[in-house]
């Protein structure tokens, strides 16, 4: 009889399956799956039913880089399978396994493994990426030394196999609920990491989450809650997040599930830069689904355009990482953004030209390039009262712009003292600042919609959006 372990974390599955599992009980037969190559000589592997178990041995000079598959497993991610537990004995140097829908090289979840296993070790892997009609498997063996990324290449050695125990599809997972995460020994289960390093570390006396970017790209760097280790309660609609941002980057957002689709919460984009202490950004979740929620937070994301601000003809945004400018005096409305929208922008340069149409794409992470440190988390019901369609503060502060829309000076009031005024364009960069003041000078600007942030003597941030006539 097979013996049936847990998860390593104590999660215990619904075991409610669409489709499989496949446990590969029955002599001689390998329940459909089968092995080939993915690089060179794209050879076949020998896969037999052996004691219980699916047996995988490699053939050397066969190529590189085995698929097991199963062309028939008719898993449909569309009938909430969620997950993919599979409970092996690796005989091999493969130490990374990918799974993806079978025929396609898509990324829809990934796994480091031990090696030279003497017992069976059970790995769940997070598929709620994989979206689709019922189509196979392919689970991709390689080398790496992380849990993201392509691997590297694994080529057969004689005498190694992998022994698969069970392959189960998963429609959930039982995790622990929490909302409130302070980093007081460890990462708290923020270890989905996308281009991003996420260690738990002391930083002025504070325990913290320490965030870097691992990759000099175009893109952006991703820190998650691990759907293996906890959830967020999505009944909790407000997020409070306190953090020193010690690198030059500006843009950060909070991403959580609305219909099930990862989606950006206001305020997005600004955040103070090369900051000295600790402020906390307040988060509107109030659209966010109920029930498990993984929040991500989003760093270096260079997605200026805002789906509720107003913007005038030849005014630059970048959408999608990409430069364009409007040419209608008109916005996008959902579910158009400006990069598709040819009706009211069109793709440009870092200049504005727009022919020929380079589509520029911008360097998302390039400037993170010092560490950002999250003092807490907290999910709760409480209502910022600084909150406001495109605000974000400390909970007990607030601002008021007059007048807005802005000609030359633009007016700040305040209940606290004002220590630092920075103004901001959509592209992020500082194009204005003043020092213990209640006003800047905004003269010089062009028209546009701009983002000015004023730090109060509490050391808290609030920032709003204003208009420039």
């Amino acid at each position: 009889m097979k013996t049936k372990i847990t998860y390593l974390f104590l999660i215990l599955p619904f075991l409610t399956f669409a489709q499989g599992p496949w446990e590969f009980n029955t002599a001689s037969n390998t329940e459909g799956f089968t092995c080939n190559s993915s690089g060179g000589a794209l050879g076949a592997h020998t896969v037999t039913q052996s004691v219980g178990d699916l047996r995988v041995d490699f053939v050397t000079g066969t190529g590189n880089n085995p698929i097991i598959k199963k062309a028939d497993a008719a898993i449909n991610a569309d009938s909430n399978i969620n997950f993919i537990e599979i409970r092996l004995k690796n005989v091999s140097a493969i130490s990374y396994l990918r799974l993806a829908p079978a025929g396609t090289t898509a990324n829809y979840g990934n796994v480091l493994i031990s090696t030279a296993d003497t017992q069976y070790q059970t790995y769940t892997i997070d598929v709620t990426a994989w979206t689709g009609t019922a189509v196979g498997i392919d689970i991709l063996c390689k080398k790496n030394t992380a849990a993201s990324g392509s691997g590297n290449s694994y080529t057969p050695v004689a005498g190694e196999y992998i022994l698969i125990d069970y392959i189960k599809p998963l429609a959930n997972l039982v995790t622990p609920e929490v909302n409130v995460f302070n980093f007081d020994a460890t990462t708290e289960g923020f270890t989905t990491l996308t281009r991003a390093t996420a260690d738990q570390a002391t930083e002025s006396l504070r325990a913290t989450l320490k965030i870097n970017c691992t990759t000099l790209a175009s893109t952006n760097a991703k820190v998650a809650l691990s759907s293996l280790f906890a959830h967020v309660e999505g009944t909790n609609k407000y997020a409070h997040i306190t953090l020193k941002n010690t690198s030059t980057n500006t843009f950060f957002q909070l991403n959580g599930k609305v219909g099930g689709v990862v989606t950006t919460f206001n305020p997005i984009q600004t955040y103070t830069p090369s900051d000295t202490d600790y402020k906390t950004y307040d988060f509107d979740l109030t659209t966010w689904d109920s029930g498990y929620q993984f929040p991500e937070l989003n760093f270096a994301v260079k997605n200026t355009w805002l789906a509720t601000a107003t913007y005038a003809i030849g005014e630059i945004v970048i959408s999608g990482n990409t430069y364009c400018k409007n040419i209608s005096g008109s916005n996008s409305v959902s579910p158009a953004v400006p990069h598709t929208d040819t009706a009211n922008w069109a793709i440009c340069d870092v200049t504005g030209a727009i022919a020929p149409a380079v589509g520029a794409i911008v360097g998302g992470a390039l400037d993170l390039t010092n560490s950002v440190y999250v003092d807490s988390i907290v999910f709760d019901n409480i209502v910022p009262s600084a909150l406001g369609t495109a605000d974000f503060g400390n909970t007990k502060n607030t601002i008021s712009l007059y007048p807005n829309p802005a000609n030359d000076v633009l007016n700040i009031s305040s209940s606290n003292g004002i220590t630092k005024i920075e103004v901001f364009d959509m592209q992020g960069r500082n194009v204005a600042s003043k020092n213990n003041a209640s006003n800047v000078n905004v003269a010089a600007l062009g028209k546009g919609v701009y983002i000015v942030i004023v730090e109060l003597e509490n050391r808290s941030v609030v920032a709003k959006q204003f208009i420039k006539e």
